[in-house]
């Protein structure tokens, strides 16, 4: 039976969208919230019907990926279960921070996993959708190719979620696809797309990860105001990646622009099918002016991109003109420098709570183990910059099971969580790349005051990291026959 959702009173949804669309920069997990305004609304949607947890896609599915590619039985059978796993999160269960009102809509929340065996290749894929056109979420059908063609994605706004009203689509030509979602603004996430461009950029001879960028911003568009400095390009990216630096991240976009790398950013992953993806309209001035409008991602591309980040052999997927792609679109170098720096990520506090280890609350997400160079040897806190989780995270050593590389996002309307997991040694072995993208920034919380009035995460994103990854560890070396 659908959920049933409680009505939030006309005075929640007023509040909701004084809070939500009005626009204001409030630094959350030093990432700040773009500029909410959308553009002109495109024409009204035909309604779609999701006709049950499942979907079929429209049109064929794309070329073959030269291997023996995921398997589609395997790839249905986790749809269902990662369906079943975002269901039992009750996301819309949070409430606003300051008020203590439910929010005005189920909350959009955008999964996909992508199940890897021993060598890093995919052999199943899975999506789901949860939002108020999925209350219990639905299974997006993906292809041969990790691609979700059955979905027309459309651009964030915070007023028309609340509004419940449609917004601008993001892909053009996807009118007839029978699921409508509103994609999430990514958040520091889209990190991942500049480290890309940057990997690009260094392996065509544009810039050496040794080289000394100096930074001097022209404006103050960047979310850290404008702040001068000179590192290295790997010192930078690695800033960009581990603590999610705003001006680390300014800097390599204005280096971008200024060495002609943004455009082909875009270009090269349109050409490798990754549509959803998109940095545009920054600021060249000062690689500032994020927008939800110019910076999109979705959770199955997003897993994609995360792959070509890896060792994996032979064809990861083709492209629209059925061009194998593979891990070779980087150099190892770049592969591996980016890797690194997503190993070492200091904010392990969405999918994964390990910075909080031990505690009754946040609820123990992914169980990751923690990188040493943001553990205080004296007391066992994590100390990530400015941030300090308290508690003594040596005492749960023990109990990291897995390396979780991956990248976060947190800005008061978006909560974001991508990465590649792979069981330590000992451990039971799971392989898998676990993306999440919702609407569920700090603005909603598990109960007003959490995390002691702190801008952080709901537990929500933990507990399904957790389930996620119990059901990956217990999927693991199976063959899809006994799954059940």
């Amino acid at each position: 039976m659908p959920r049933t959702r409680r009505l939030a009173p006309v005075l929640a949804s007023v509040l909701a969208g004084a809070v939500l669309g009005s626009g204001l920069v409030t630094a959350c997990q030093n990432d700040d919230e773009p500029d909410g305004t959308a553009r002109s609304a495109a024409a009204p949607l035909a309604p779609t019907t999701s006709g049950g947890p499942e979907v079929a896609p429209s049109g064929p599915p794309g070329p073959g990926t030269g291997t023996a590619g995921p398997d589609a039985a395997r790839s249905k059978w986790l749809g269902r279960r990662l369906r079943d796993i975002v269901d039992a999160q009750d996301f819309d269960g949070v409430v606003n921070a300051k008020t203590g009102q439910p929010p005005p809509a189920v909350p959009n929340v955008d999964v996909a996993v992508i199940e890897l065996d021993d060598a890093g290749r995919p052999i199943a894929a899975a999506n789901t959708l949860l939002s108020q056109d999925y209350p219990n979420g639905v299974v997006v059908p993906v292809t041969r190719d990790l691609v979700a063609p059955g979905v027309r994605w459309t651009h964030w706004s915070n007023s028309r979620w609340a509004a419940k009203r449609p917004a601008e689509p993001i892909l053009a030509g996807r009118g007839g696809a029978p699921l409508e979602f509103m994609a999430p603004y990514p958040a520091s996430v889209f990190k991942l797309m500049v480290a890309f461009g940057v990997g690009r950029l260094h392996d065509r001879g544009g810039v050496g990860f040794d080289e000394v960028y100096d930074y001097r911003p022209r404006k103050a568009s960047c979310p850290e105001g404008a702040k001068p400095g000179t590192h290295r390009v790997s010192e930078w990216l690695d800033a960009m990646l581990t603590y999610s630096s705003n001006s680390a991240t300014c800097a390599l976009l204005m280096m971008l622009h200024e060495r002609d790398g943004v455009d082909p950013l875009n270009a090269t992953l349109r050409s490798l099918g990754l549509t959803t993806l998109r940095v545009v309209d920054t600021d060249a001035a000062d690689g500032g002016g994020w927008s939800f409008e110019g910076l999109t991602m979705t959770a199955l591309d997003t897993s994609r991109l995360l792959l070509l980040f890896s060792e994996a052999p032979g064809t990861l997927w083709s492209t629209p003109k059925g061009t194998p792609v593979t891990v070779g679109t980087l150099r190892r170098e770049s592969r591996a420098l980016i890797r690194r720096g997503l190993a070492e990520q200091g904010l392990n506090q969405a999918l994964s709570t390990a910075n909080w280890c031990g505690r009754d609350y946040p609820a123990r997400g992914i169980p990751q183990t923690v990188p040493g160079r943001w553990i205080d040897p004296r007391s066992g806190e994590v100390r990530v910059e400015k941030r300090t989780y308290g508690g003594d995270v040596r005492r749960c050593a023990a109990d990291a099971e897995v390396e979780f590389a991956h990248k976060t996002g947190l800005v008061p309307s978006a909560g974001a969580d991508a990465g590649i997991v792979t069981a330590l040694p000992g451990r039971p072995p799971r392989r898998y790349v676990v993306s999440v993208f919702s609407n569920l920034g700090c603005t909603w919380v598990d109960f007003v005051g959490a995390y002691g009035g702190d801008c952080r995460y709901t537990q929500k994103l933990a507990t399904l990291g957790a389930e996620i990854d119990a059901l990956m560890t217990k999927t693991a070396g199976r063959p899809t026959a006994e799954l059940t």
